[in-house]
């Protein structure tokens, strides 16, 4: 048994090494997972016990870079504790546009097909919002109902704006990508004010505070979801 359980680990890990380099160079709803258990060099039946579908497979590769992002942000974040609640926010959020720069070809093909498969673009919405979720916690925010759900909308709604940035920023540094963010965290902060879930003084991104968050308007296309 445990050797099946390391068997099917390994061939999920060599079936998302795979997927993005398969996804750079064709349509995403024209890849099976037939093909991508050849490029992955397992067998097609190795690839149905390990994942089932592509969507599995892509499920689990934005889960497993996910997980390194925040894990990188904790880090960073416990280096410095006096950070506010907005450099904590712009931080976890270019990483996370940094660590898929290499993966930009792979993404537009999977944004392509949410315009032709609904369902993929709400697994790609429910994947941003886990991440920001688990942001937020990680930034200090232990809010709760409602004023926690403006919270994560407004700050989801705040990167899918910037990926359409991140999209054409060749900057080697993604300056245009941060400067969007840091522009429109401001200005969700200003709108979360205003709907009363973010206090005046926490709004500031000058203000140096542990345990609140920030929200603004859902904005943003579902094709640049990831």
């Amino acid at each position: 048994m445990a050797e099946a359980y390391a068997q099917k680990h390994q061939d999920a890990a060599a079936l998302r090494k795979a997927l993005w380099p398969a996804l750079a160079g064709r349509d995403y709803l024209q890849l099976t997972l037939h093909a991508l258990a050849d490029e992955a060099g397992i067998s097609h039946t190795q690839a149905v016990l390990a994942a089932g579908s592509i969507e599995r497979v892509l499920y689990s590769a934005l889960q497993e870079i996910d997980d390194g992002v925040l894990a990188q942000s904790a880090a960073d974040f416990a280096d410095d504790e006096s950070a506010s609640m907005h450099e904590k926010l712009l931080e976890g959020l270019t990483q996370r546009f940094e660590t898929y720069a290499d993966k930009r070809l792979a993404l537009q093909s999977v944004a392509k097909a949410c315009l032709r498969q609904p369902t993929l673009g709400l697994m790609l919405a429910t994947n941003l919002e886990s991440f920001v979720d688990r942001l937020l916690s990680l930034c200090g925010d232990n809010v709760s109902g409602f004023t926690r759900t403006a919270r994560l909308k407004g700050v989801c709604g705040v990167f899918l704006k910037a990926s359409t940035a991140w999209q054409r920023d060749d900057s080697p540094d993604l300056a245009k990508t941060l400067k969007t963010l840091d522009r429109d965290l401001k200005t969700a902060a200003e709108w979360a004010i205003s709907l009363r879930v973010l206090l005046p003084e926490e709004g500031s991104a000058g203000e140096r505070v542990s345990d609140n968050g920030i929200a603004g308007e859902d904005g943003g296309s579902r094709d640049d979801q990831f």
